[in-house]
């Protein structure tokens, strides 16, 4: 019903790109009611969605990936600027992937609610915002915790620990989003790192997305690649000495198991980046103006 409506008072627009849009919104929608993280892709998909790429009526058109670096990076000069996202940041693509995937969202967190109630809403959500993890984990912010265990903790204290994650996020969206499967990394990359609670499991989330981008960096396995591995599993297998030390032993530890963490923390930054500067930048689309001016070279 919702599609139908939209057609009928955009007729302009493409079916196919507006039903793939519609999709894409309600999908996304649901992958966030399930697992809440995904929600720091929203941002890098909207500006994905950008009139340059998505002309009206029109199918975006793909880049060609064999194409060399430098005709990657002369299509996308001007294009993404801040000046260009202020005056098209309402578009219509926009709008209806954001009302679509938040009314799914909406609907599906209200379904939840009725039928379990507080108990849903807080363990689905608000946990995340006020988790307080006394337990040793790879976060340089749990021995602050640990310390501070069951002692209330200001609201101020709760949102500066956020403040660094939020600021990288920020900008790695904003200096990335065109190529969204890297932007989608270097995100889950960050987020993990500077979160408040890091177990192993998360590493799960931007390991995931390793595939997608090693076709595109300049990084060679021999040296690069493989002192990217021994520094990342070195900086994890001295955390983990000390943890066993701390768990098993029963030693106390804790500051050399913090510090490990921050050491866990620049190893992160440093191969972070690492893989940024050993990245072939490409968008996803290519620019409005790039295709026009191609077709209009074809036929001269």
């Amino acid at each position: 019903m919702v599609f139908s409506f939209f057609l009928s008072h955009f007729p302009s627009y493409s079916p196919w790109f507006a039903g793939n849009v519609l999709q894409s919104a309600i999908w996304y929608g649901l992958v966030v009611h399930f697992r809440i993280y995904p929600i720091i892709y929203s941002i890098p998909i909207i500006l994905v969605l950008d009139p340059n790429f998505f002309p009206s009526g029109q199918k975006p058109v793909l880049r060609n990936w064999s194409a060399v670096q430098k005709e990657r990076l002369e299509d996308l000069n001007g294009c993404f600027t801040l000046l260009n996202l202020l005056k098209s940041i309402f578009t219509w693509n926009r709008v209806i992937f954001g009302l679509v995937s938040g009314s799914v969202f909406l609907f599906c967190t209200g379904l939840f609610f009725c039928l379990y109630g507080w108990d849903f809403l807080h363990e689905a959500l608000l946990y995340h915002l006020t988790r307080t993890d006394p337990r040793h984990n790879f976060s340089i912010y749990f021995y602050h915790i640990y310390l501070h265990y069951g002692h209330n903790i200001s609201v101020v204290e709760k949102l500066v620990s956020f403040l660094p994650q939020f600021l990288v996020q920020l900008v790695l969206i904003f200096s990335f989003a065109q190529d969204l499967p890297f932007c989608l990394f270097v995100q889950t990359v960050s987020f993990v790192a500077f979160n408040k609670v890091i177990t192993a499991q998360y590493f799960v989330w931007f390991f995931s997305l390793l595939p997608l981008i090693l076709p595109w960096s300049k990084m060679k396995l021999k040296w690069g690649g493989l002192s990217c591995i021994l520094l990342w599993i070195g900086a994890q297998t001295h955390w983990l000495m000390w943890g066993y030390l701390l768990e098993f032993k029963g030693k106390n530890v804790f500051l050399q198991l913090w510090v490990a963490g921050l050491m866990f923390l620049a190893a992160n930054i440093f191969i972070l980046v690492m893989i940024i500067r050993q990245h072939k930048y490409s968008s996803v689309f290519k620019a409005l103006e790039y295709t026009h001016s191609k077709h209009t070279a074809k036929l001269e």
